[in-house]
């Protein structure tokens, strides 16, 4: 799926035996309804393209690698909350199991499902100016879309909670310190060095790759902390909070949670 970029358009282009899927939705690249469609769509085309070894996932632009959902497309209802978090959950767990080795390329913020979108990959650049973290607590929300998941599994349970808890995010050096990024890389230098780790991987046997990342994958938890993450996220609209949170966002206000 390629485009002219459009806003709200989800880019592939293919050369070398690497694929970039570039979310073009500028200036902070959300994460739509339609943007996710469309990136489901562009990952089924990659599962099924054999001359694809890496691919890399980037943000129009360098302000933000992306800032996560649209506030004004969450639904108000329990039902449609599980429902949201499921379909995001299978669209990251797809990006996950593929078999082609992932990299997170992150220019300026990863915040909300852009960050869970950078822990679906295998690996993850983030430029020295940039930030990485899970604010949705401040809206009466979890990063349930396999956030608390991986973090867990990334950064261990204590870290985890210090990121979704306090929903503050880490700047880049801190970030690269607690091993919830790769590097942190300069700016000017994060497309050499994206270049560059995919072509050493584009370089290495493919079926060892893929049966690498399928037997790391396969060590990790699954299914029913995905269950977990949904239904704790649907349970959240039956309360004031969230309802506070999203209104207070949306009106720039702050927040009077009861």
């Amino acid at each position: 799926m390629t485009s002219a970029g459009r806003p709200g358009d989800v880019m592939l282009v293919v050369a070398d035996g690497v694929a970039t899927v570039r979310i073009h939705n500028p200036p902070l690249n959300i994460l739509t309804i339609a943007v996710r469609e469309k990136l489901f769509a562009v990952v089924g085309e990659i599962e099924r393209r054999q001359d694809v070894r890496v691919v890399v996932f980037e943000g129009e632009g360098r302000r933000a690698f992306s800032v996560g959902s649209d506030i004004g497309e969450f639904p108000r209802t329990e039902l449609g909350g599980v429902a949201k978090i499921r379909f995001e959950q299978y669209l990251l767990d797809r990006i996950e199991n593929l078999p082609q080795v992932t990299i997170a390329k992150m220019s300026g913020m990863a915040l909300g499902g852009g960050a869970e979108l950078a822990l679906a990959c295998d690996f993850r650049l983030l430029d020295l100016k940039g930030s990485l973290g899970f604010p949705e607590i401040s809206l009466g929300a979890l990063p349930a879309a396999g956030g608390m998941k991986r973090l867990a599994r990334e950064i261990g349970s204590a870290r985890a909670r210090q990121l979704v808890l306090l929903g503050r995010p880490l700047d880049a050096p801190t970030a690269a310190s607690w091993g919830l990024v790769t590097a942190a890389v300069p700016s000017d230098d994060l497309d050499d060095a994206t270049r560059q780790l995919a072509q050493s991987l584009c370089r290495l046997p493919r079926e060892a790759l893929a049966l690498a990342k399928k037997t790391i994958a396969a060590s990790s938890p699954g299914g029913e902390m995905d269950t977990r993450e949904a239904e704790a996220f649907g349970r959240l609209f039956r309360s004031l909070d969230l309802a506070e949170g999203l209104a207070a966002f949306i009106e720039k206000r702050p927040p009077a949670f009861a």
